[in-house]
């Protein structure tokens, strides 16, 4: 008889179990989900970057730092990147763009700890290889350049930099160490930037671990 009367309460107890599976494990599967096919995010609520489809692993490109350190991609594992990309020395434009780079990260409020940023410098029309810009202002910005001849073309053939002035966009580097968004600085308004950044922001939430 006991048995008759517990099947049913049995059943309930799987139920409110599946139930309560359900609602705490659809937010981080969706953020996986649109993290790994960001194609399929809303138009309407993300339309103003343009997407890289497929996305483009960067961890075979080699780039290095002022002292020839090599840059280790897998520091910025779980990390959101910033990426400028400028032809030759770094200007009034470039440090412009920079400046919008980090007040793009600060406006981010608590999830700028999920965010860094970087400039790669090509050498120039010329083949000449840059300097390095100052560091005061630029504080928290990774200054990098390509090791060698081959790195140079692995950058400009990733970013896809044929016919477009790279000093104006920001391209994204997501958590996976993957190019996956590029955003024109000067023709796309901050709010239009950091609503898609936010979103983005959202979707990952539940499983970027790492913080500064």
């Amino acid at each position: 008889m006991s048995g008759a009367v517990d099947a049913p309460r049995l059943k309930m107890n799987r139920l409110t179990l599946l139930a309560l599976f359900g609602i705490f494990a659809l937010p981080p599967l969706l953020g996986w989900f649109f993290m790994l096919n960001p194609q399929w995010l809303p138009n309407e609520s993300i339309n103003n970057g343009t997407l890289i489809h497929p996305p483009r692993p960067l961890s075979g490109l080699t780039l290095k730092f002022a002292d020839d350190q090599v840059l280790d991609w897998q520091q910025l594992r779980d990390k959101w990147v910033f990426v400028l990309v400028n032809r030759g020395e770094c200007g009034e434009a470039c440090l412009a763009r920079l400046v919008d780079l980090r007040q793009l990260r600060r406006a981010l409020a608590a999830e700028s700890r999920r965010v860094e940023r970087m400039l790669i410098q090509l050498p120039d029309a010329s083949g000449t290889v840059p300097t390095p810009p100052s560091a005061a202002g630029l504080e928290g910005t990774l200054l990098l350049q390509p090791v060698d001849a081959r790195a140079v073309d692995l950058v400009r053939a990733l970013f896809q930099l044929e016919g477009l002035e790279p000093t104006h966009q920001m391209f994204l580097i997501d958590p996976h160490g993957d190019l996956m968004m590029r955003h024109d600085l000067l023709a796309l308004q901050p709010k239009q930037i950091l609503k898609d950044l936010e979103l983005l922001m959202k979707a990952s939430a539940n499983w970027v671990t790492g913080e500064n």
